[in-house]
């Protein structure tokens, strides 16, 4: 199999169909992409929404949807994101138990998505999966972590005075290719680096976690920040979104 999309899943039905639509509408046929998602049972929309899709797409190879009834899901608010440790350690447990499920399966590249990130650009999948071939062992688009601003792009830089701590710099070569310290969100990754490292519980979140394992094993991580992923927080962002796309696109010139 060419490629695994996974991602743990909650209450998202507001954008999910879009997302899909996202999905389905890049280069790479779902001919060659198999599915995971872990949820909870009591989530009926979203639990419809994929067993749907499941059910018409015949053509999909693989298609797992896990029932974790056994750790806590939680529902971002409008009116913002409110991250604890024991919220970071239940996504700790639910990324590193599908990326057990991808080492089994053993694709080619697995791509950990989350669910409220829009592939408006139909090559992204694609591009990402040539910059893996041309030796990053994982890479992610350029998305924002706030609402508005550029402020919070999804790369970190680790600090030398705090070790194991990272930080944002003043400025990134957004629109352009480089290696990056932490990426966030959205990351393609190669077989060597989704059977050998896993997710961390760490104060900053467990893609910061993630990341510093990666570090540690010296894998190579990257930023094809000229691909542009829209970031859609919450059903208020969704709603501003279809009305008026996202400014930041235009201002970085991206694709």
């Amino acid at each position: 199999m060419k490629l695994i999309i996974g991602c743990p899943i909650y209450k998202r039905d507001w954008i999910l169909n879009h997302w899909i639509k996202c999905i389905k509408s890049q280069s790479l046929s779902t001919d060659h992409i198999g599915f995971i998602f872990e949820t909870s049972s009591d989530d009926e929309k979203t639990l419809n929404i994929l067993d749907a899709w499941r059910k018409y797409d015949k053509t999909i190879p693989h298609f797992e949807i896990i029932i974790r009834d056994d750790i806590s899901h939680f529902q971002h608010e409008n009116n913002g994101r409110q991250w604890t440790i024991s919220k970071y350690e239940n996504m700790v447990k639910l990324r590193n138990h599908i990326l057990d499920r991808v080492s089994e399966i053993e694709p080619d590249y697995y791509f950990s998505l989350d669910s409220d990130i829009l592939l408006e650009n139909p090559n992204t999948v694609e591009l990402l999966i040539v910059h893996n071939k041309q030796g990053a062992d994982a890479v992610s688009p350029l998305m924002f972590m706030t609402p508005i601003g550029n402020k919070f792009p999804s790369v970190m830089t680790w600090r030398e005075d705090i070790p194991k701590k990272a930080y944002r710099k003043e400025f990134y070569p957004l629109g352009t290719y480089f290696q990056s310290d932490v990426i966030m969100a959205a990351k393609m990754m190669n077989k060597q680096i989704y059977q050998n490292v896993r997710y961390s519980i760490h104060e900053q979140g467990e893609d910061v976690g993630w990341s510093l394992n990666c570090k540690l094993k010296n894998y190579k991580l990257f930023s094809a920040s000229y691909i542009y992923a829209p970031h859609i927080m919450s059903t208020i962002m969704y709603s501003d979104f279809l009305k008026n796309g996202d400014n930041r696109l235009k201002e970085y010139e991206l694709v």
